[in-house]
């Protein structure tokens, strides 16, 4: 049974056709799902308690999500856009900066080390990893490339700059070091996003 569970958890995370989601009732279950991230690591949580915890039926949570694995991830990435957004409006390249210093801040807050976590226990798990990729890394990735293509167009950045490498570089910059222990700050971030910005600049 639970290696049928688990097998379940690495299935396929598309939503499942159904009604309409209800937008107060969708984020009720992802802020009680961050919750229980909170308290447990990603293999403890089951779906039972995701429903409990939101105040609504196991059959809901089938109705809108192939499974907790579904669940959960989006959880993060709604996590990840409320407190490391990218912002809209003004200087694109302010944007990424104000980006790299949050997600140094980010790293060092309570969701930070629940993502951190999650990090470490996907690397054994092949699917999961496979899914956090597909549904929490390129959909932020994504983003972040569409701002570097602002800032492109904005004349802050050459016209030769590579969107997902710049991206991949500013992310990696705070998260490798905070997954062998070592200290992030805001410092280190803004030293890290302007070596990426001389970079990208001597690429002209």
């Amino acid at each position: 049974m639970k290696e049928a569970n688990a097998e379940r958890m690495e299935g396929s995370s598309k939503r499942p056709a159904g009604r309409p989601r209800s937008e107060k009732t969708r984020k009720a279950i992802l802020k009680a799902a961050s919750r229980l991230l909170k308290r447990h690591g990603f293999e403890e949580i089951a779906t039972q308690q995701i429903a409990k915890e939101a105040g609504v039926s196991t059959a809901t949570l089938y109705r809108w999500w192939k499974n907790k694995q579904a669940i959960l991830l989006e959880a993060y990435l709604e996590t990840a856009r409320e407190l490391v957004p990218y912002g809209k409006g003004g200087s694109p390249l302010a944007r990424l900066r104000n980006y790299t210093v949050r997600l140094a801040e980010f790293l060092k807050s309570e969701e930070g080390l629940v993502f951190l976590r999650l990090l470490l226990a996907i690397q054994e798990r092949p699917k999961l990893r496979k899914a956090f990729y597909k549904s929490v890394f390129l959909p932020r990735r994504a983003e972040g490339c569409e701002v570097v293509r602002e800032a492109v167009k904005a004349g802050e950045l050459p016209k030769t700059i590579d969107p997902d490498l710049t991206i991949n570089l500013l992310i990696g910059s705070q998260i490798l070091p905070a997954l062998l222990g070592q200290e992030v700050s805001r410092e280190l971030a803004e030293r890290a996003f302007e070596m990426v910005l001389r970079g990208a600049r001597g690429a002209r």
